[in-house]
Formats: C-alpha cells, structure tokens, sequence
C-alpha cells in the first residue's frame, strides 16, 4: 500500500497532478504523499511482509490472521506492517517494487489442486523461480510451492481421486491414504494427520536453530509432497507416530520453505514463534527481496 516511483533524473516542478486509471472499491485513496530531491534518495521504511492467500475468492482477514498474530507474539518482530494479496496478483513485479518486502507467507489451502485455474499461479510461479524472495509456504501454501516447481502452470495438475495412476500429471501431490472411494474436494474418506505430532530434524537450518532435533508442532492435512522437487532437500521429517515424510522441505541456498505443518496455528507458541523469528531473522539477512543475494549455505546433514 506503500510505493515509491522514481523519476531517471530530477525535475523541477511547481505543481503536480496524479492520474489513477483503476482503484478497488468505489473511488480511489490516497493519504500521503511525500517527494526527495534526488531519484536515488534512500528512503527508510519499517519491514514488511506479503501474505499471500492460496484460496481463490474475496480476501479476508481470516485468511492471514494466523500469520498476523503468530507474528505478534514474536518479541523482535510485533511491530512488522503486513499486505494480504490474492495469489492471482502476486508476481515479481510486486515483489520488486519499492519499498521492497522482507518475504512472502504463504497460507494453507483446503480444497484440491486440481479444482484450482491454473494461470493465476503464473506470477507466484515467477517469484518462486527467480529465487529474489524469501518464502515460508505453510500446508496447502507448501503444496503448491512444490507443484509450482515441479509441474508449473502450463501442464494440467490433478489429485490422487481423479489421477490416472499409470500417467500422473501432477504427482508431486499426492494424499495420506484413503478409506474409501470419494469425489475430488470431499476428504471424508481420507486419512489425516490433525492435532500436535512430534516431526524431527535431519538437516541443520537456520529456520530450526535452537530447537531440539525432535520438536512438537501442528498438523492439518489430508495431502502432502510426495518428493522433492529438484534442487530442493528436507530439512524435517516425521516423528516416531507421524506419516509424512516431507513435513519441511527448502530451496538448497535460498530461505525458501515448504513446511507441511502449521507453526501459524496456536498449540504449539514456544516452538512457533522460535521458528518464525529465526525465518524473519534469516529474511532479513539475505536483504529481502533481493536480486542480488548471494546463494546461503545448504542445509548441513545430521548424522
């Protein structure tokens, strides 16, 4: 809601008129504006993070409340300012507008892949791919960052009810298990994981500093990353009771995490706000949005 437009060289002006060809709702806001003398003036401005919604229809601030709140409750980062966008309008134009944003967070999703349109992923697809952005993908929000690399938008996605299992188009999702035949969308007959599992660490990650290699976290899911996409490694996997194998997955040098449980839900706050913090923490090391961030270390193998 912020954005800064520089000009390729100074100008004198007395007088300045805007011109807005588009606005959401019935007529246009603007509530400051504020002008430098130079086009490269450095202009400060508090972090900030996306919040992108994976659920298609109206937004709603439900739909990145958990975040929000999580956030909150983090003692160096209550004061973090938030935008919810539709995942329709995320793209890297977006993301590389100033005042750029720390990183993205991705909500969960509870309907099927397959049930989604495809083309308004294209954008979300380009940030992903260009590696500029820190991104913390959360269940449904991890999916589809692991069908984005790994199918992308120009191929048909579909889910384990209505795949052909000899030819699956996007088989990097898949489910826990079925107890019975059901329709697309309709999870009655479906296995889960719901409620506090314990998940356990293989890979030494910034994101997970300070935990025990066995932490307990929140489970809500009826799918899951099937494997990891190329050039990604799992940096925690499931406990002793749990099901799924990839339960965190990461770009190998970059902060960009598919995390299959919900460290935005409440059950868990030590644990969530420990994780959360060490994320922002590492965002703001790479610099944010940042097309010049040199690649990080990968994820260093436990034994």
């Amino acid at each position: 809601m912020f954005r800064l437009h520089r000009l390729k060289q100074p100008r004198e002006a007395q007088y300045l008129r805007m011109a807005i060809q588009q606005c959401q709702g019935e007529c246009p806001t603007v509530r400051e504006v504020e002008f430098y003398a130079e086009p490269s003036a450095a202009v400060e401005f508090p972090d900030w993070a996306i919040v992108v919604n994976t659920e298609e229809g109206p937004l709603s601030p439900e739909n990145s409340h958990l975040f929000v709140s999580l956030i909150r409750q983090c003692e160096d980062w209550k004061q973090l300012l938030f935008q919810q966008i539709a995942h329709a309008d995320m793209d890297e134009a977006f993301a590389a507008a100033e005042p750029r944003p720390l990183c993205a967070l991705l909500t969960g999703s509870g309907r099927q892949w397959c049930q989604f349109q495809r083309e308004p992923w294209r954008g979300m697809q380009e940030v992903l791919k260009n590696r500029n952005l820190p991104i913390w993908g959360a269940c449904g929000g991890a999916q589809i960052l692991a069908i984005l690399e790994d199918t992308g938008v120009d191929k048909p996605w579909d889910c384990p009810r209505c795949r052909d299992p000899t030819s699956p188009k996007s088989p990097i999702y898949t489910h826990i298990g079925h107890t019975g035949p059901a329709k697309c969308g309709d999870f009655s007959k479906n296995l889960s994981e719901r409620g506090k599992y314990k998940v356990r660490i293989v890979a030494r990650d910034p994101a997970f500093e300070g935990l025990p290699e066995l932490f307990e976290t929140m489970e809500a899911h009826y799918g899951q990353i099937a494997y990891l996409p190329k050039g990604w490694v799992r940096v925690v996997t499931k406990g002793s009771k749990g099901v799924t194998e990839n339960q965190c997955i990461q770009v190998a040098d970059r902060y960009i995490y598919a995390a299959q449980f919900h460290i935005e839900r409440p059950g868990t706050p030590e644990t969530s706000q420990k994780i959360m913090s060490n994320f922002l923490k590492a965002a703001k090391r790479w610099g944010g949005y940042n097309p010049n961030g040199k690649p990080v270390p990968p994820p260093e193998p436990l034994q």
